[in-house]
């Protein structure tokens, strides 16, 4: 052993296989030293990270030695998730870090050098207690001196999470869904189980796992829990529930708190029983103090007839009295009132509105339930801070209370959600009138600290009895209505409608069954290619993509637009598009296809850190450039939230070599000044443009001046959308000389690809038949 220089550090050059604990680094170490004797000196890079290293990739860090430092080549999936962060692409130098600082000099010294190196760093933080092992082994690339660095931890962090996790006062169980035969949730297995839940159980923890939650909870079943948490899991939705039950010859209180991921649910039993004894502690007292205060009253009047000389006495007991009742409405206004906005909070809401139904169903009357939710304001938080943030509720709660009847009620749910009740809302109209004065009174403009700070509600609005008979009923569909106000754009009233219900449940059904059919490879992409009419030569293609279903057969993205919407599941299809497109690029590159394909991406992933980064390495372990890629954004993207964001993304995209088009040209909201700014190669004017040209001559007018301001701005224009011969001739008219559509060619799957760019030979029969007219 050598100790390095650092007191944290051990180093090793010689006994490595007798100081590591790991059967890997050994193995890894021999075959480098095969690999070496193999090549009489050290290895050759690439040879021994495809061969003998390949199976230990992502555990390892590959660097190069460039200029007088060394650069981050490829960081595995496993080193990444230990460090907590992703150096590829990085100079070892730019990094400055308590973990990295022993490592600068040793991976120079050790890319230099010609034999391996171990390492043994100890870790002693306030997050973290642990070691791990580092193997340092040399390469060569022509010359180029390059290092593999093998990392593994000891584990000894985990140990500190155990023993966190078991040192916790509530009682924390991990449970498993375990599913019959028809794939319905029927009961829960025991995964995990801290010291406090076995302790309560009057088991060991080990003794827990594996076992049934009905073997220890069998009233489960009857009480509604074990429904609640089949529920959690299968909407995948956190969950709050109260319950009693017997526990060791005695009735517990407890609050138990759900979440869940995937079939997996973690259930965080805490003991609410003191608590909930105070508190009716707390109301005996009230009672006591209620009927002291009537028993003071009276002594008060009996002394007052019985003797004048008491009169004194009696006002200072009447005095007390006041103060009592004056301390009793406090305590109950702090009880019902949010303590922010004044108004009634969700508890004496809900209290209120169990009241006005039940007092609506027995006269007949109509009540109006609105929920508000404000617009992006995490994102008002997050500008203008939250004192801000905390002024904008105040002052849309008085905004509220200031456009509703006396009658009606208004109360905040939470967070930035409020809801109004419309007590004998006369009819629909009505109801629409009501909630229309609320929306444009909140939404007036509002500023803070001399900042103007943009204030937008989405509204949904639902009415009993026609909408829903029960409050929980009514309730849920006020909530779809807000669901479809948000979708709708925003900044908007919708009231409910019963398609709504089935809606939500389609939606539901579609999103778990597409999330399955992009885990099992039913979403590819079929290509519709581009034509260059001054030459006849097909210059590329755009990835569509197509939803190959089990039983419904190949569906477009209008079919399942929804998806977009949801960020894990368009971030999932762009994934799985862009390494469909790859693999199809590389099974080409020994065709006459063009080697140039565009995807379409949407804003979550322009949001995504390191998306652009991680879209080249995807393309360089293909063996691709990132020239081949064009990615496709439309202007509602580039011009939504985080905007300046996306921008950033755009940019470091063509800074890499990947090129951007602009999709759906004309149907958004870009200006001229918008158009100059952005980072984009190309713009596509949309399909409605050019089905208009042959009867529209404004039309044709506003795409010519597509056309020459693109050529005035450097940016290529493809013309999406072709299909008939009188579109194609009008569009050529306009110097428009990029055309895609089904009179090219419909969308193709990968397969077919090379065949028809075959058929589409620049033969001049061939090509008659497509571009005359």
């Amino acid at each position: 052993m050598s100790l390095g220089r650092d007191r944290m550090v051990e180093d090793y050059l010689e006994g490595i296989g007798q100081a590591t604990q790991f059967c890997d680094v050994r193995d890894l170490l021999s075959a480098w030293s095969e690999a070496a004797a193999a090549a009489g000196g050290v290895p050759d890079h690439t040879t021994f990270v495809a061969g003998p290293a390949a199976p230990f990739i992502e555990r390892l860090l590959l660097l190069s030695a460039v200029d007088e430092t060394m650069v981050y080549d490829r960081v595995g999936s496993a080193v990444v998730s230990l460090f907590g962060h992703d150096p590829t692409g990085r100079r070892l130098d730019d990094i400055d870090n308590p973990g990295v600082r022993p490592f600068k000099h040793r991976y120079r010294e050790a890319a230099i050098g010609d034999r391996p190196v171990f390492t043994i760093q100890h870790q002693v933080s306030l997050n973290s207690i642990g070691t791990n092992e580092r193997l340092l082994l040399p390469t060569r690339t022509d010359g180029r001196k390059r290092l593999a660095v093998y990392v593994r931890s000891r584990g000894d962090a985990r140990d500190l999470m155990r023993s966190v996790f078991n040192a916790s006062s509530d009682s924390i169980t991990v449970i498993e869904a375990v599913r019959d035969a028809t794939d319905a949730i029927a009961d829960f297995r025991i995964v995990a189980a801290n010291a406090e839940s076995a302790r309560r159980m009057r088991q060991e923890p080990e003794g827990m796992v594996g076992r049934l939650l009905t073997e220890f909870f069998p009233f489960a079943r009857t009480n509604g829990v074990l429904a609640r948490m089949i529920h959690a899991v299968e909407t995948q939705v956190r969950d709050v529930v109260e319950t009693r039950y017997p526990m060791q010859g005695e009735i517990v209180e407890r609050e138990l708190r759900l979440v869940p991921n995937g079939d997996r649910l973690t259930v965080t039993n805490i003991d609410v029983g003191p608590h909930r004894s105070a508190a009716r502690a707390v109301e005996r007292n009230r009672n006591e103090l209620l009927t002291a205060n009537r028993l003071l009253a009276c002594q008060a009047e009996d002394l007052r007839s019985a003797n004048a000389a008491l009169e004194e006495t009696a006002r200072e007991l009447r005095a007390e009295i006041d103060r009592n009742r004056a301390l009793e409405a406090e305590l109950i206004r702090r009880a019902r009132y949010d303590g922010l906005t004044d108004l009634p909070n969700r508890s004496y809401f809900e209290a209120r509105f169990h009241e006005i139904i039940d007092e609506a169903r027995r006269s007949g009357r109509r009540v109006a339930l609105c929920i508000l939710d404000v617009d992006h304001f995490k994102e008002i938080n997050d500008r203008f801070g939250h004192n801000t943030g905390d002024v904008v509720l105040r002052e849309i709660s008085a905004r509220l209370t200031r456009t509703i009847r006396s009658t009606d009620v208004a109360g905040r749910l939470g967070g930035d959600e409020f809801a109004v009740l419309l007590i004998d809302a006369a009819d629909a109209e009505a109801a629409r009138a009501a909630v229309a004065r609320m929306v444009a009174e909140v939404m007036r403009p509002l500023t803070v600290l001399r900042q103007d700070v943009p204030v937008s509600l989405s509204a949904g609005i639902a009415i009993f009895p026609q909408d829903a008979g029960t409050e929980s009923d009514l309730m849920a569909a006020a909530d779809l209505a807000v669901y479809r106000a948000k979708r709708a754009g925003r900044g908007r009233p919708v009231f409910f409608a019963p398609e709504m219900r089935a809606e939500a449940d389609r939606r539901t059904r579609l999103m778990h069954s597409l999330g399955r059919g992009v885990a099992n490879g039913e979403l590819r992409p079929h290509y519709q290619p581009l034509l260059d009419l001054r030459t006849g030569q097909l210059v590329g293609f755009e990835a569509l993509a197509r939803w190959h279903h089990p039983t419904e057969g190949v569906l477009a993205p209008g079919l399942f637009a929804e998806a977009f919407d949801e960020p894990d599941l368009a971030r999932a299809i762009t994934t799985t598009m862009v390494d469909a497109v790859a693999s199809d690029l590389r099974s080409w590159s020994h065709t006459a296809v063009p080697a140039h394909v565009s995807v379409n991406v949407t804003a979550f992933d322009l949001r995504m850190d390191g998306f652009a980064t991680d879209l080249r390495d995807r393309l360089q372990h293909r063996g691709l450039t990132t020239g081949q890629l064009a990615l496709e954004v439309t202007e509602t993207t580039v011009l939504s939230r985080d905007s300046q964001r996306i921008a950033a993304t755009l940019t470091e995209l063509r800074s890499l070599g990947f090129a951007v088009a602009l999709d759906d040209f004309g149907t958004g909201y870009a200006s001229l000044s918008h158009l100059i700014s952005l980072p984009c190669d190309t713009i596509k004017i949309d399909r409605s443009f050019i089905s208009g040209l042959g009867a529209s001559p404004r039309t044709a007018a506003v795409v010519r001046s597509m056309v020459q301001l693109s050529a005035a701005l450097g940016l290529e224009i493809v013309a999406e959308g072709v299909e008939t011969r009188a579109e194609l001739d009008a569009i050529r008219a306009l110097d428009c000389h990029l055309v895609q559509g089904y009179l090219v060619s419909e969308p193709l799957p990968g397969e077919r690809i090379p065949a028809f760019v075959a058929s589409f030979a620049p033969r001049p029969t061939a090509l008659r038949s497509v571009l005359s007219a």
